[in-house]
């Protein structure tokens, strides 16, 4: 089993969220991005092949039954207007894994959790009878990945990019091309894209200016997402710059590490945190950070994920459904960081 260190990061934020996520309701949540047109025949185009870092896969008919253990994967399909039956559980709070930007494209029976953050089930998937499996947004390694080929033609993450790096439009295009949905992939991406690109344009004092996303600060050590990840690319995707040249070097793992004595390397423009309340309790007695120009003059935007309207989870996601939803709140907290002395 494939255990990057990004992984662990994500754990301590996620599974310590668990409970809270649980007692979490809509209430007061904005209305989910607009979904895809409702599914409707087949998909078209087959046998398609598809290559990855695994291999390549090719899937001789219309998928009827798709699993997702990739962490975010079922949002592109369900997107495409194709029900998945079986996902993967990220958060351990949302029925189905079908969180609120979601919900209007989930018009079917409430999927089958398979997955944990990827700890897969495998006698699970086998007994849902897929005809398509995809581990786009996924790590898994060579053992794992046979195992889900001999249920059924599994999709493994691009080749292209590390196993959680590859952007959303990649995943959508993908996705598009396993269930015979190209063009719709493709007009899905173009609208979503043109959205990042009205905020885009609408904000350019964003533009120059640096933002990090923070993945964790403990035991004097503070740890920075590699601008791969989907966070910083969905604030990349705004104009802002993600990577300032001491990033690059220091990437594990999908993360960089800055120490204590390193800590001004912090202090730049913006910073992003996509946090819960235990986090945020040890940031306010962390007087090292608190000392930051960025951190006392209001510079920072901390975006929940165990709450509903969930703003920290949309983001974390960065798929063709959230984003848009994810805009709707993380664009306002940006306009009022605009605004902080």
């Amino acid at each position: 089993m494939r255990t990057p260190t990004s992984i662990p990061v994500r754990r301590r934020w996620l599974v310590a969220a668990a409970a809270a996520l649980a007692l979490a309701t809509a209430c007061g949540a904005p209305a989910p991005a607009p979904a895809a047109p409702p599914q409707g025949g087949a998909g078209t185009g087959f046998p398609v092949t598809i290559e990855h870092a695994l291999g390549s896969t090719t899937i001789n008919a219309a998928p009827q039954r798709v699993v997702t253990v990739g962490w975010s994967d079922q949002d592109a399909v369900l997107a495409l207007g194709v029900q998945p039956v079986g996902t993967t559980e990220w958060f351990n709070a949302q029925p189905g894994a079908i969180f609120p930007w979601a919900k209007s494209a989930a018009t079917g029976q409430t999927p089958e959790i398979v997955s944990n953050a990827g700890e897969i089930n495998f006698e699970k998937v086998a007994a849902l009878k897929p005809d398509l499996i995809l581990a786009l947004y996924e790590g898994l390694d060579r053992s794992e990945y046979d195992k889900l080929s001999a249920i059924a033609p599994t999709v493994a993450h691009s080749a292209k990019y590390d196993p959680f790096g590859a952007p959303w439009q990649d995943m959508t295009l993908t996705t598009g091309k396993a269930l015979g949905r190209e063009q719709q992939a493709k007009d899905l991406v173009a609208g979503v894209e043109q959205k990042l690109a009205a905020v885009k344009t609408a904000h350019p004092q964003w533009h120059d200016k640096t933002l990090l996303v923070m993945a964790s600060a403990t035991s004097g050590t503070y740890q920075v997402f590699s601008p791969q990840d989907p966070k910083p690319r969905f604030f990349a995707a705004l104009g802002f710059t993600t990577q300032p040249p001491w990033i690059g070097e220091r990437v594990k793992e999908n993360v960089a590490t800055v120490s204590a004595e390193e800590v001004r390397l912090l202090d730049v423009d913006r910073l992003a945190w996509t946090s819960d309340p235990d986090t945020l309790k040890v940031l306010q007695a962390d007087q090292l950070y608190n000392r930051l120009g960025v951190v006392s003059s209001g510079r920072v935007g901390y975006f929940d994920y165990t709450t509903a309207p969930f703003p920290g989870a949309a983001i974390t996601f960065n798929t063709v459904l959230s984003i848009p939803y994810a805009l709707d709140l993380v664009v306002p907290e940006l306009e009022r960081m605009d605004a902080a002395k």
